[in-house]
């Protein structure tokens, strides 16, 4: 048990409470995160809006005496570490960074962290992008300071020169001897794993940069994960209460003045009963209401009081601590404008803080008890005719993940871009396909009209294939070109690995390129 009684509560981290040109620019001079918390609007009787901090603490937290009391306030009610979130978008464009930057300075404040990859483009609701974060629609304004398609930031991961550079500004953080490590290794968390069609690449790279760097690499926890990038990580993160609200019956949500509700009790039982397949970090949350940035479009989960949050917080650490886990992840530390924060505020004072210290003296008690569950449901079967509810979920997942490469691909045709012109900038004049399914026949007839040889194509189907082009199996030895593109995006992770060790050079998704196109 001596593992167990190490576990320890990281919280989610939002470093939106100061200054910056852009939100001046997009949002409205002087704007913070503060803004959009006084601003909120009670929707229904017993709707808790506004939020107003204890003491009517606007922080800013620029100031150095903001984060020494978020420090000293973490350790008093033992949050052991800040898991902050880190913007960095299309050529190394950075937001939000100061707070970061300045801890790494301010080296007397005892405050242990990490950070999470927030990889979402920002946009406008009225965007074209149908992945993308409307970060305050009741704000919004068509200001011009936004390009022709409602990107106010846009998210592209780049070639390895990028992702060289991203590296290179983060390792100064790695370095730091209150950074949180796993194995002994930084602790890097990515929120939206599945949006990166060049994942496996990219981690490589920076593994291999972390090593000659004097680091024993990455730990890398990836939220968002799909069948294609959950082998990529060391560990998934169900970050919640999204991981759950999206599992959670339509039927069970009530409508009121427009928003959706959600009841908490419901969704805390919904974490407590996961049962994952793979190395994971199951999250908690203490509360949640958008509507001080979404206003009417809002979500609200609602019922959630001190005692209940120690209840289920205790539970889950317990959940945690069975999983063989050393971290419980919590949303979130200050999320004011969602609802989910554990700083005090003039309703409940500092009693979500003391819930925090409650579950960690008392967790150890129901430790026992998961370890019982787990092991009961591992040897349940669950069918749905004939077939395992994870593999009806992987299919879902899968069907679902190709729908939105092909949606994202016909916007572009509808945007006049296309693959052929990625292809002919990049000076590439014959490639060769893996996969022929609908994609992969789909990018044949593109590139056949265009002025790319398309040298062969590898698919699992050869002899059931009717095409004027060579065809390879998968298991088969294959000729150097110069680029292969793999249209199985599902499984494009698997199928790089196994296509690096065949000796081929050069391999991309569909996807990359797709996105590497982008709207602009």
């Amino acid at each position: 048990m001596d593992e167990v009684k190490q576990l320890k509560v990281l919280a989610m981290y939002l470093p939106q409470f100061h200054r910056i040109p852009e939100n001046d620019l997009w949002w409205g001079e002087g704007f913070t995160e503060w803004i959009a918390v006084k601003k909120a609007e009670k929707f229904y009787d017993g709707h808790n809006q506004p939020r107003v901090p204890l003491n009517i603490n606007y922080y800013n937290l620029l100031e150095k005496d903001t984060m020494r009391w978020q420090a000293d306030l973490m350790k008093k009610y033992g949050v052991d570490g800040m898991c902050i979130y880190h913007y960095w978008f299309k050529d190394g464009r950075r937001i939000l960074e100061k707070p970061a930057e300045n801890l790494l300075k301010w080296r007397t404040i005892d405050m242990p962290f990490c950070f999470c990859w927030a990889n979402e483009t920002w946009a406008r609701s009225w965007s074209k992008l149908r992945n993308k974060n409307v970060w305050m629609n009741t704000s919004e304004e068509n200001t011009g300071h936004e390009d022709d398609n409602g990107i106010l930031l846009e998210q592209v991961y780049g070639n390895k020169g990028q992702w060289e550079e991203h590296f290179n500004y983060l390792k100064q953080f790695f370095h730091d001897e209150r950074y949180i490590r796993i194995q002994g290794k930084p602790l890097f968390v990515i929120y939206r794993t599945a949006n990166i069609p060049c994942l496996i690449e990219m981690l490589e790279c920076w593994n291999e940069l972390a090593e000659k760097d004097g680091l024993q690499g990455i730990y890398i926890i990836g939220a968002g994960c799909n069948g294609n990038t959950r082998d990529c990580v060391d560990a998934e993160l169900y970050h919640e209460p999204v991981w759950s609200k999206d599992r959670i019956s339509l039927s069970h949500i009530k409508n009121n003045h427009g928003i959706d509700i959600w009841q908490y009790d419901e969704i805390w039982n919904h974490i407590l009963q996961v049962n994952p397949a793979s190395k994971t970090y199951v999250g908690g949350f203490v509360g949640y209401d958008d509507t001080p940035r979404r206003g009417a479009e809002g979500n609200i989960i609602e019922g959630e009081t001190p005692e209940k949050f120690a209840h289920y917080l205790t539970k889950l650490m317990a959940k945690n601590a069975a999983l063989g886990n050393d971290f419980v992840f919590l949303n979130a530390w200050n999320e004011w404008g969602e609802g989910m924060y554990l700083e005090p505020d003039s309703r409940n004072g500092e009693k979500f803080l003391e819930a925090v210290r409650y579950a960690k003296k008392n967790y150890l008690t129901y430790v026992e008890e998961f370890l019982l569950k787990d092991t009961e449901k591992n040897n349940e079967k669950d069918s749905t005719a004939g077939m395992g509810v994870e593999e009806l979920r992987t299919c879902w997942d899968r069907e679902l993940h190709y729908l939105k490469v092909l949606d994202y691909w016909m916007l572009l045709r509808d945007n006049n871009i296309s693959v052929l012109r990625w292809l002919e900038k990049g000076g590439y004049k014959s490639v060769a396909i893996y996969g022929y399914g609908v994609l992969g026949k789909h990018l044949y007839n593109e590139l056949s009209a265009g002025n790319i040889e398309i040298e062969y194509i590898i698919d699992k189907q050869k002899g059931k294939l009717h095409v004027d082009t060579t065809i390879y199996l998968p298991s088969e030895a294959l000729p150097q070109t110069a680029l292969i593109i793999v249209t199985a995006t599902y499984e494009s992770n698997e199928i790089y690995r196994k296509l690096k060790e065949k000796g081929m050079k050069k391999i991309i998704s569909l996807e990359t390129i797709l996105y590497e196109s982008g709207l602009n």
